[in-house]
């Protein structure tokens, strides 16, 4: 078993015996203090290029306050997704405040990106018994893999690799069902270059070129966190 693997059951183990809220803050104080290890230190570089590209008039201190609640972030939301373990289907809508799902009832592309928690949200609208369909790159490790699959899947989401045949996709979208493609991640070549932040960035055409394609709805979905709730 690997370190991270090792401090991932660590956390597991007391995120099971603690509420919502209590992992929230839990995980808040856990991003914070990891981002002083120097494990991360190679993704915080990229992360303060990042932030000063986008931001480029900001004092150091406060590209590094924005990065240390990115680490918040992430950390909160890894305990959020733990507590999703123990968590009834009537505390996992409660923590929700929605709009415009009613453009879902009937099928269609959902397209949304690794922005807010990704995975409460999918384990969110799966709970409301809407056909989910979700277009996913395993994580390199398989132990994190296995783990996440079995979230997804616990609410009911039907996973379809990244490199599965179109067919699939087709499939589910001719029955009606919502298909969920995340499309914020670099396509190189085989994206089109749009303007982002002022810089021109590889976008995926994949949900565009489908949507136009069988004439299905394209729905746009994201979430964020105010106080406890999205």
């Amino acid at each position: 078993m690997g370190f991270l693997h090792w401090i991932f059951n660590r956390i597991r183990e007391r995120a099971l015996k603690s509420s919502f809220e209590e992992n929230q803050e839990y995980g808040r104080r856990l991003g914070r203090a990891f981002y002083y290890l120097p494990l991360f230190l190679k993704r915080k570089r990229i992360a303060l290029e990042n932030i000063s590209l986008a931001f480029g008039g900001l004092l150091r201190d406060r590209r590094h306050e924005i990065l240390k609640g990115l680490f918040e972030h992430l950390g909160m939301s890894i305990l959020e997704v733990i507590s999703l373990e123990k968590m009834e289907v009537e505390e996992l809508q409660s923590l929700y405040i929605s709009e415009g799902l009613e453009y879902a009832k009937n099928g269609g592309i959902i397209v949304s990106a690794h922005f807010g928690n990704w995975e409460l949200t999918l384990a969110y609208l799966s709970s409301l018994g809407l056909p989910i369909n979700v277009i996913v790159r395993p994580p390199n490790d398989p132990f994190f893999a296995e783990y996440i699959e079995g979230i997804r899947r616990k609410y009911g989401a039907k996973l379809i690799p990244k490199d599965r045949m179109l067919r699939q996709r087709v499939r589910c979208l001719e029955k009606g069902e919502l298909l969920v493609i995340l499309v914020d991640q670099d396509e190189g070549s085989q994206g089109i270059f749009l303007p982002f932040m002022g810089r021109l960035a590889s976008t995926p055409r994949g949900a565009f070129t489908l949507a136009l394609r069988l004439n299905v709805p394209l729905i746009p979905l994201f979430t964020y966190r105010e106080a406890s709730v999205y």
